[in-house]
């Protein structure tokens, strides 16, 4: 005997979610990323590529950050300390602290994030996969939204040359 009763759709694999090219918001950055996006009612997840040279401008957002390295290595920085982080890490970042990522290695870098409440630019971007119940109404989901700040670049690249030689001092 069949049931009619329909499943609610709470499952989606990352193949089936668009992938979108996301272009820097610095000018300095030459590298794009590719990530596809998937949002519920209270977190999104985002699988992205960053490839070589891929660095944020500092910016901090209303919700907290988990970041599990897939693949590869990239730099976070929050605040003033630097994190070297490779396949396997799990790297944390607090909501509305200053933060930043450079991945300064010669390959690309696989991140898997989560943000709650969701870390959403434009809800309304159809390459975005939405996995929610039929009765579950997405405009009463709360986003939230990048804000880049003003650093000084001698400033970045001072917290980030500290980085650096305190990895390989410890290294």
């Amino acid at each position: 005997m069949s049931s009619e009763r329909k499943k609610p759709g709470y499952r989606i694999n990352f193949a089936d979610v668009p992938e979108i090219l996301i272009q820097p918001h610095d000018p300095n950055n030459k590298a794009p990323f590719r990530a596809r996006k998937i949002a519920g009612a209270q977190a999104s997840l985002m699988m992205a590529d960053r490839g070589p040279g891929y660095h944020t401008k500092p910016h901090v957002h209303d919700c907290e950050q988990w970041n599990y390295i897939v693949s590869g290595e990239i730099w976070f920085f929050v605040e003033e300390d630097g994190y070297r982080c490779t396949t396997g890490d799990v790297m944390r970042i607090p909501r509305n602290l200053p933060h930043w990522a450079f991945n300064r290695s010669e390959g690309h870098c696989v991140v898997l994030e989560a943000h709650a409440p969701l870390l959403i630019e434009d809800p309304n971007d159809a390459r975005i996969a939405w996995v929610l119940r039929d009765d579950e109404d997405r405009s009463g989901v709360m986003t939230k939204r990048n804000s880049f700040i003003d650093f000084d670049q001698a400033k970045i690249d001072a917290i980030e040359a500290r980085a650096f030689e305190d990895e390989m001092q410890n290294a």
